[in-house]
């Protein structure tokens, strides 16, 4: 008797707790900025690529961190050459990135488009 309360009871309370997290949503947008492509109403500025790489040190994780964005400052510094910058009315698009992980080597590639609304 005692083992079949025991059992029961271990049962009830796994079954009626409910976990918390802290992501609680889908996949929409969050702050309800809504674009309409409907027509052709944006010119395509270029298309620009920003790679960095970090040599992995061993037993050292944190030297990982941050690569992403410094392809993406490489990416707006190439698009600045190009005489495109991010201003106004301006946005990136089909952001891409790649991640490439060996044993000695982490490389971060990011590509996207750059466009204007008229």
């Amino acid at each position: 008797m005692k083992k079949t309360f025991i059992i029961i009871a271990i049962t009830a309370a796994l079954t009626s707790c409910k976990t918390t997290s802290l992501y609680s949503g889908g996949y929409e947008q969050q702050n309800q900025t809504q674009t309409i492509l409907s027509s052709s109403n944006f010119n395509v500025l270029g298309s620009f690529t920003g790679t960095a790489t970090e040599k992995i040190l061993t037993g050292n994780i944190t030297n990982k961190e941050g690569i992403i964005s410094r392809a993406k400052a490489k990416m707006l510094e190439e698009a600045k050459a190009a005489g495109v910058e991010l201003i106004g009315s301006r946005a990136l698009v089909n952001v891409s990135v790649d991640l490439i992980e060996t044993k000695k080597r982490i490389s971060a590639t990011m590509t996207a488009e750059i466009i204007e609304f008229k």
